[in-house]
């Protein structure tokens, strides 16, 4: 793999040293990652850190922004970021190179503190028109939106956010706190009634806040968005995990959970909100 010579980019090739019980780690980030320490430790040794830096490289003519690690034992690691918290988890194996797409990252799940961003001119590929004469950009997670209702008495989905490139924009901590899992199909059966009004709801707010299909009946305990295409489909299926709700995907459609206990204010709203903030940034941001 090729690289540049920049401040943050150096000519030559990287060498991999694998073999037997040696592996190698490449993380791929956005180009607004470019510079800043990764590190990794064996899972039992927290301490043993192995220091990177996000570099921009060449690969076939385009700019790629990785961080790599040449040479580490087999084992199970954690990968750190500028926070306190390991912000995921890779197992080397010997003789291979692992592999971690992290493209739909956005910065604040790496970054220490919400000041680590200043000014616009950090981020100039990141920010849209209206941010690139603000003098400060906070971080800090949105506020939960209230749920507001329109004439005939339902969630006015499409209306929720007006400041949702806030939201996009700085990515904060995951959506929610737990993971949110699909339902047993025996609890599907015991409510089905209540289940049929979820996913009516959820039918109704997804096709409002993205404008695309969505199919239902077709399998309990998901919900399915079609996308456009699966370029889509596998950006979206990222960014919604980071959001800690459970996502799978079949060709261009993705199926979300979706169970009779579900409650408007909670995990419905969950659902949709996650949808809106991962489809925004795609639709507003990500695709150039």
């Amino acid at each position: 793999m090729p690289e540049r010579s920049t401040a943050l980019a150096h000519t030559g090739y990287a060498v991999l040293d694998i073999g037997d019980d040696i592996g190698a780690l490449i993380i791929h980030f956005r180009r607004e990652l470019c510079g800043r320490q990764i590190d990794v430790s064996p899972k039992g040794r927290t301490w043993q850190r192995t220091h990177t830096d996000v570099l921009e490289r060449q690969a076939n003519g385009r700019p790629l922004f990785a961080a790599l690690f040449l040479s580490l034992p087999a084992d199970d690691y954690f990968i750190w970021g500028e926070s306190s918290q390991p912000v995921g988890e890779i197992t080397i194996t010997g003789g291979q190179v692992a592999e971690v797409d992290w493209h739909h990252l956005l910065p604040a799940v790496l970054l220490s503190s919400p000041g680590t961003f200043t000014s616009s001119s950090q981020m100039p590929d990141l920010l849209p028109p209206r941010y690139l004469k603000a003098k400060e950009i906070s971080v800090a997670p949105m506020s939960a939106a209230p749920l507001c209702y329109d004439e005939k008495g339902q969630v006015a989905w499409n209306q929720m956010w007006t400041n949702f490139c806030d939201l996009a924009l700085a990515g904060g901590p995951p959506h929610r706190g737990t993971l949110l899992e699909p339902v047993s199909i025996e609890e599907i059966h015991t409510d089905y009634e209540s289940y049929k009004r979820v996913t009516a709801e959820l039918k109704r707010g997804l096709e409002l806040i993205t404008g695309l299909p969505v199919l239902h009946n077709k399998q309990d305990g998901w919900i399915g968005l079609q996308c456009t295409d699966e370029e889509m489909a596998l950006w979206l299926l990222r960014a919604i995990v980071v959001e800690n709700v459970c996502v799978r995907r079949e060709g261009s459609v993705l199926w979300l959970p979706a169970g009779p206990t579900f409650q408007l204010e909670k995990e419905i709203k969950n659902v949709i909100t996650v949808v809106a903030k991962t489809h925004h940034y795609w639709t507003e941001h990500s695709r150039r």
